[in-house]
């Protein structure tokens, strides 16, 4: 064989795999965004976005036994955790961008819960339920004093 033969078919297989891997991580990032925007809240289900380094202002009144869709709508990745009231953690592991975790209110829930960041201890969010007054919140605002404590 030719120098110049070995030289193309060198060229086509590495033009193959370059493809190859280009065409795997298109594939990826559409799979990515397909499974974040296919999430569509039911009923008794609450979206939740987390940005750079927040999580979006919150418009719902969480309920026991309700579900809660984190989206990581940010280009780096989160790890979300609640604290409960009894101090129980529960890890929702690492959230890459554009995917989507899901948490369950406990059907006997009552009291504060804490959504925070592994990662970015500042994205915080309270969970507040009081089921004999019938009523919850969620904050996103914390105070200097609350985020240092």
């Amino acid at each position: 064989m030719s120098k110049q033969s070995l030289l193309n078919r060198k060229s086509r297989k590495t033009s193959f795999w370059i493809s190859l891997y280009v065409l795997l991580n298109l594939m990826a990032f559409y799979l990515v965004g397909f499974a974040a925007v296919h999430h569509v809240p039911t009923p008794g289900t609450h979206v939740l976005s987390l940005s750079h380094h927040e999580f979006s202002s919150v418009n719902f009144v969480p309920r026991p036994g309700d579900k809660m869709m984190i989206i990581n709508r940010s280009d780096i990745s989160h790890s979300i955790y609640v604290t409960y009231p009894d101090e129980t953690i529960v890890n929702l592991g690492v959230q890459t961008p554009g995917t989507t975790v899901e948490w369950e209110i406990p059907k006997d829930a009552q009291g504060e819960y804490l959504l925070q960041c592994w990662i970015h201890p500042i994205i915080r969010a309270k969970l507040i339920l009081d089921v004999e007054k019938e009523s919850s919140s969620v904050s996103t605002i914390l105070t200097s004093q609350e985020l240092f404590n």
